[in-house]
């Protein structure tokens, strides 16, 4: 993975209403990229970095998870190639965000 993902999000606090729901799209919650980001932004959850040796090795292993459901049949092989796709744009996604 590359972030943490749930299945709600809760509502902001400025706008009241913290404990109900505010829509039931989910949330993506990035992990931090380095190791420094993380304890700078006092972050339990393990970087990209601390997780990945490199590129190759996260998209190794999402290619490794994408054909086991292959033969598991609950992905269609035809459906690889936009798949692996998806997994080299979520990490460039996730590895080039703007850090203030």
């Amino acid at each position: 993975p590359l972030a943490t993902y749930a299945g709600w999000n809760l509502r902001a606090t400025e706008t009241g209403g913290t404990s109900e729901l505010a829509g039931l799209l989910g949330s993506c919650i990035p992990f931090p990229r380095t190791r420094a980001e993380r304890e700078r932004n006092g972050d339990p959850r393990l970087s990209i970095q601390e997780r990945y040796d490199s590129p190759e090795d996260y998209l190794g292993r999402y290619a490794d998870a994408a054909l086991k459901l292959v033969d598991e049949g609950l992905l269609l092989a035809e459906d690889l190639p936009f798949i692996l796709k998806q997994g080299r744009e979520r990490w460039a996604w996730a590895t080039s965000r703007y850090d203030p």
